[in-house]
């Protein structure tokens, strides 16, 4: 399964970006972390809850029983719901993992334990007899939700506590106050359903979180001009499209000249491959995090027409990118709207470096650089404190409060091995007059 991530910022030229899907092996990888953590451990906690709760049920049906008249017994609701457990749980134990076939089999199951529940305690509530095997389902739904999304099992646990909360209720003139009783019983069978569901989705949100975190990470580390996995696809497309057309041409199954139709085709090919080896050049780490960041393409734009954050040193560009990471994940109030965040790059000018050397008195290690970070939809007493020290960490650092939003002007010193470096492709990129 890929990942897929649409970007929503305009490419030089006033093309849209296209879709970007993840690498099957990187998705793959995601997904591994992604089940580690917050399924098997995540898993084992519910399910340890789940046979308590069972045990409590179980329990629960010893003490009632001898309150059964004759021809109605408590147990075999339990033996449908042993059954159906032991099955489908053996089976998610084979093949690793609750498939929806292997839930609509827990669902079948589910739903005989409740009929056999209501029809074994049907009119019995005046003597304090409630189902006890079908309440008992919401505990297999737990360990459902833990294991799978968990919407439908949810859903289903709703659904089986609506079931039992109207057999209760049918049964009011002859039980009265005892009513109250077989609804509470039936509300036991989606509340700690719903408790899974709160932890299970916050979890996987952060673990997901943190993993895409990890995963734009790496783009720290590139050369200046670096091809992120987008650009690396859509390469591997050419390349592939590419090939196909001289092998045709090699093989005689296109003639020399080339036909209309396979000229025009040539002509796209290479049309898109100088494209893609253009914006190549000021394609930088941080456009790449950006754009290949399922949390950052939605909320962040990046203003770098010369590549300049490609002179960050890698501590700078940790910073920078926690920074923008922490100030990107803060929640919008209802009042400011969503949150908006502009990265501009830009070189400082002669007068405000001399300016700068000035206030530090260390001409040499002077600022050449700025970075602004324009943020709107959240103000700045409610990001976080680690964003602060990062930007501190990329240099120092100006911040100018507005109504509904602020700015933060940093200055820093380039790496004069990456300015080095890409001396010749700098110059290359930046606009006449920067």
């Amino acid at each position: 399964m890929n990942d897929e991530v649409r970007t929503g910022e305009a490419a030089p030229g006033g093309r849209r970006e296209q879709p970007f899907r993840r690498p099957t092996r990187s998705a793959r990888a995601a997904d591994d972390i992604r089940s580690a953590h917050g399924g098997r451990r995540l898993a084992t906690g519910i399910t340890v809850a789940a046979i308590l709760v069972v045990a409590a049920y179980v329990l629960h049906a010893l003490v009632i029983a001898p309150l059964f008249p004759p021809g109605r017994t408590a147990f075999a609701p339990w033996t449908a719901f042993g059954i159906t457990t032991l099955v489908v749980f053996v089976v998610a134990r084979i093949v690793r993992g609750m498939p929806d076939w292997l839930f609509g089999v827990l669902v079948a199951g589910i739903a005989v334990t409740v009929a056999l529940s209501i029809v074994s305690t049907s009119g019995l509530l005046y003597l304090g007899i409630t189902p006890t095997a079908a309440p008992a389902t919401g505990a297999v739904l737990m360990v459902a939700a833990a294991i799978r999304e968990t919407r439908v099992p949810l859903a289903t646990s709703a659904v089986v506590a609506g079931v039992l909360c109207v057999a209760a209720l049918v049964q009011v003139g002859e039980a009265g106050t005892r009513t109250v009783v077989g609804v509470a019983m039936a509300c036991s069978t989606v509340v700690p359903v719903v408790l899974v569901t709160f932890a299970v989705r916050g979890f996987r949100r952060i673990v997901g979180r943190e993993l895409d975190l990890s995963l734009v990470q790496s783009t720290v580390a590139t050369p200046r001009s670096a091809v992120g996995m987008r650009a690396s696809e859509e390469l591997a497309e050419l390349d592939y499209d590419a090939e196909a057309l001289l092998e045709d041409v090699g093989s005689g199954r296109i003639a020399i000249p080339l036909p209309a139709e396979a000229a025009e085709q040539a002509g796209k090919l290479a049309a898109r491959l100088r494209i893609r080896l253009i914006e190549g050049r000021t394609d930088t780490w941080l456009r790449h995090a950006v754009t290949e960041s399922a949390y950052l393409n939605d909320r962040v734009t990046v203003d770098d027409p010369a590549g300049l954050a490609g002179l960050l040193s890698p501590s700078q560009r940790d910073g920078l990118l926690l920074a923008i990471w922490l100030v990107a994940g803060e929640r919008a109030t209802p009042k400011t709207g969503s949150i908006g965040v502009h990265v501009r790059c830009r070189d400082l000018p002669d007068d405000e470096r001399r300016t700068a050397a000035d206030r530090t008195d260390r001409a040499p290690d002077a600022p050449d650089l700025r970075i602004s970070i324009d943020v709107t939809g959240v103000t700045r007493r409610h990001v976080d404190a680690a964003a602060w020290e990062a930007v501190g960490s990329v240099g120092s650092h100006d911040v100018v409060s507005g109504p509904d939003g602020f700015r933060i002007d940093v200055d820093c010193r380039a790496d004069p091995n990456a300015r080095a470096g890409g001396t010749a492709s700098a110059g290359a990129a930046r606009p006449r007059g920067a």
